[in-house]
């Protein structure tokens, strides 16, 4: 055990991470992702802003004052100059996951998740947004290759018009699904069941977003996929959220999304019907501690089945002792479409902000699911992560 335990850290300290988006960030009063992302909604690139703010709000200061701290606004910390309107981060996430079930013995798998180069170019009010990188595996609904493996993936790219107080944007393009919590954890039951994770389920579409004071949203409209092929199975239709800050420490939001398939990609039911509504909240009940929860309720309809409900729920407390160290509590639940019974699952996680805008994490994650014949099935899994952003 002891030398799985130094596989999984070497592992983790040796693979790339990326640059991601934090709704614990509410403990400093930044209810809205706007300032710190140059997607509206949160993820992905930094805006020179961001790059500050990770290095005053997020890394460990080693007894160091807010004063005392000098940041970067620039890309690899300013290396290679750039032009006032080109804007370029290099994100990674990779390590090593080791996953036990009853069926087989536990054993170390490396995960590169993501290497992508982000880039985003202003002219006014105009900007252009894109990212380009290689996924050795999965990630294959970003994929601009056909390849089993090793694919070239482009995660997004988009046109977008700000208007002049920059609080509504207009964009088109290969976008994030906006719904729910954009939290981090993209294997989650709220994230996988609604098909709104980062890590390969975007969409093209049209979209207006809206920061204002207290209150942001943003509206998609769903063209589908293009990268996958063939058309029938793309999904078309909406998918949206309203988030409202009644305080600077408190956050509450609904979300919707309603698509249609020919074909369903992952069941192959024709004529399908997907729907995914619920709530989500953050709350900074004290400065050390973030409550997070999302609760959505599943609709699937297609012409070979009937219409069917489910639920997912998401319970998680980000805990900072100190800057730049954090633990995550976490508790889900699962009632697939279909109603198989109810799913259980619970985290723990550590994450230290060692240096700017780089954060090595653990997290163990425990699940236990109803069997068709009675009893259960128990999995447990041991993630290591690097997050690099620069």
């Amino acid at each position: 055990m002891r030398q799985l335990f130094v596989v999984v850290v070497l592992l983790g300290l040796l693979a790339p991470a990326s640059a991601r988006a934090y709704p614990w960030m509410i403990r400093h009063g930044y209810s809205s992702c706007a300032a710190c992302h140059t997607d509206p909604s949160g993820n992905g690139l930094l805006t020179p802003y961001g790059r500050a703010q990770s290095e005053l709000l997020l890394a460990a200061t080693y007894g160091k004052v807010k004063e005392e701290v000098s940041p970067s606004t620039s890309f690899l910390f300013g290396a290679v100059p750039l032009p006032e309107w080109l804007n370029l981060g290099l994100s990674f996430r990779g390590g090593a996951l080791v996953n036990k079930v009853p069926t087989s013995d536990a054993r170390v798998r490396p995960l590169q998740m993501a290497s992508d180069l982000r880039g985003q170019a202003t002219f006014g009010q105009f900007r252009a947004n894109a990212s380009v990188g290689i996924a050795v595996r999965r990630a294959l609904l970003a994929s601009l290759t056909p390849w089993e493996g090793n694919n070239i993936v482009s995660r997004e790219h988009w046109l977008a018009w700000d208007n002049e107080e920059q609080t509504v944007v207009v964009r088109a393009g290969r976008m994030n699904i906006p719904f729910g919590l954009r939290n981090a954890e993209h294997t989650t039951w709220v994230r996988e069941r609604t098909r709104t994770d980062t890590n390969e389920h975007q969409q093209y579409g049209a979209a207006v977003a809206y920061n204002g004071d207290g209150l942001r949203g943003e509206l998609m409209a769903i063209a589908g996929n293009f990268l996958l092929n063939p058309d029938l199975y793309r999904e078309r239709g909406y998918a949206g959220y309203l988030e409202w800050s009644p305080r600077s420490d408190l956050a509450l939001g609904v979300s919707s999304l309603t698509t249609r398939a020919r074909y369903d990609v992952d069941t192959r039911l024709a004529g399908f019907w997907r729907q995914s509504h619920g709530l989500f909240g953050r709350w900074a009940v004290a400065r050390p501690v973030v409550l997070m929860a999302e609760a959505d309720v599943l609709v699937n309809a297609s012409r070979e089945q009937d219409t069917g409900l489910g639920f997912t729920s998401l319970l998680q407390a980000d805990v900072e002792p100190v800057q730049g160290l954090h633990i995550l509590l976490s508790g889900e639940t699962l009632t697939p479409v279909g109603n198989l019974g109810t799913s259980v699952g619970a985290g723990l996680g550590v994450g230290f902000v060692f240096l700017p805008q780089l954060e090595l994490r653990f997290d163990g994650f425990a699940r236990r699911s109803p069997l068709p014949g009675g009893g259960g099935s128990q999995s447990f899994t041991v993630l290591s992560q690097l997050h690099l952003s620069l």
